[in-house]
């Protein structure tokens, strides 16, 4: 496997740095903080003296990159042995997004929020650009990972859970972890009146046939060497999710990143876009 992380020294990005510890030696580490340089095109700054403005700019920071770059290094565990350091200069997240193209990451490991003013659960506007275009699949730090255990796989179509198998089956974690398999079904809106048993028979069969999905996904589970347990609902797939990590206490979120439309895989369904947004636990974006 190959990762990025993105390094700004904000307590996130540090966090990110940390999860490491949950997950077995990479194949390429890269450690990345980009120097984001001010605009001076301005009528009153001549060119020679926005050149020299700029070059004092970069160098300085340049000198605080490092000091960043080696801060962070210092977290990585011993036997991730294949670490590259990057300075590149441009906007954190095209830097960002241009090194995990290059590299062909298969993971970014990133802060939901960077040392912007704001300190929330929801998505800095760096950390939402990058889930947004990323090539590759995003794990966003919304909390320090202390342990990985369990991981919450909330299925919304076959496409998420051939990703999410295909993942899985590289053994990426450190850790023996049980995977809390579910699918949310939405309430169905029917078109034309029906009477309550109609209703009761479309919700019966809704639940059925999500519940065949989520067992197919654990029988492939099974033969991957994981433990597991698996829950069907219906109603607000996002509420459900974000509920069921609370109550299971789960570790980590692990979800596709569209649902059942299936559009392109730089959209971000409405599902995943919620729970990236409210969870207060690291959320993995799979693609």
């Amino acid at each position: 496997m190959k990762i990025v992380i993105p390094i700004d020294g904000s307590p996130q990005s540090t966090h990110a740095v940390q999860s490491l510890a949950h997950f077995v030696p990479p194949e390429e580490l890269v450690l990345l903080h980009a120097l984001h340089l001010p605009d001076l095109d301005h009528p009153m700054i001549t060119p020679e003296l926005r050149e020299r403005v700029l070059q004092e700019v970069e160098k300085k920071l340049r000198e605080d990159g490092e000091a960043i770059l080696n801060r962070a290094q210092r977290l990585v565990p011993p036997d991730h042995s294949s670490v590259q350091r990057l300075l590149e200069v441009g906007s954190p997240a095209q830097v960002i997004l241009d090194t995990a193209k290059a590299m062909q990451a298969d993971l970014i490991i990133m802060g939901a929020r960077g040392l912007g003013p704001i300190q929330e659960l929801v998505l800095g506007s760096v950390s939402h650009r990058v889930v947004l275009h990323a090539p590759c699949s995003v794990m966003i730090m919304k909390s320090l990972l202390t342990t990985l255990r369990s991981i919450l796989l909330p299925i919304q179509g076959d496409e998420d859970a051939e990703k999410a198998v295909a993942l899985l089956a590289k053994k990426p974690f450190r850790e023996a972890v049980t995977i809390e398999a579910m699918t949310v079904w939405p309430q169905p809106q029917i078109p034309w009146p029906v009477t309550l048993g109609q209703s009761k028979m479309l919700e019966e069969r809704a639940l059925e046939h999500a519940q065949q999905r989520l067992d197919r996904l654990a029988e492939r589970l099974a033969k991957l060497g994981y433990s597991y347990r698996t829950t069907v609902g219906m109603g607000d797939p996002a509420f459900a999710i974000l509920e069921q990590a609370r109550e299971r206490q789960v570790d980590l979120i692990m979800m596709g990143s569209h649902g059942r439309r299936g559009l392109s895989r730089f959209f971000l369904g409405s599902v995943s876009h919620a729970v990236l947004h409210r969870a207060d636990r690291p959320v993995f974006i799979v693609r």
